[in-house]
């Protein structure tokens, strides 16, 4: 049996171009501590199919992230974040349908992931980190997430439904 994309997979992708290019170019000019959209697009992938796929979402959405200019880090290093923020969020496939408040404390813990790595880079490297820009960071991605997850999961599920997905 092959794998072949379907439709929401290449929505998915272009999803992902579109908003890793918005997280370079236009959201920076406001400044301060941002959301990072692109992570919520693979918790939502992560959290319908699981740890092994989301991964692969993750490893390839950081893989655009991570080709997108300005890329200050190396090569793969977001996208192996990724992979992992996506692997902890699948562990909750199980669980997706229990509570409206899922999706938040998901998203919050793989923000955390994320920011909790680029302090460990930040540190490895000497630099200084800002803890209150993390937060900040943190706290946005989950309320972006608490309202957008729960969407991209009801849009998956209806085009499975279709099959379409």
């Amino acid at each position: 049996m092959s794998w072949r994309p379907s439709a929401w997979d290449l929505l998915r992708f272009l999803l992902v171009v579109a908003l890793a290019c918005l997280d370079a170019s236009l959201l920076p000019r406001l400044g301060g501590a941002l959301p990072d959209l692109v992570l919520v697009v693979v918790v939502a992938a992560a959290m319908l199919r699981g740890p092994t796929s989301g991964a692969l979402v993750g490893l390839l959405a950081g893989w655009v992230v991570d080709l997108v200019p300005p890329a200050g880090h190396p090569l793969g290093a977001t996208a192996l974040v990724y992979a992992a923020a996506a692997a902890l969020s699948g562990l909750s496939r199980r669980w997706v349908t229990w509570s409206p408040l899922l999706p938040a404390v998901v998203t919050a813990a793989a923000a955390a992931v994320v920011e909790l790595c680029v302090w460990l880079v930040t540190a490895s490297r000497g630099g200084a980190f800002a803890w209150a820009d993390a937060g900040w960071s943190v706290l946005f991605t989950t309320v972006v997430g608490a309202l957008a997850v729960p969407a991209l999961l009801r849009l998956e599920r209806a085009l499975v439904r279709r099959r379409w997905a």
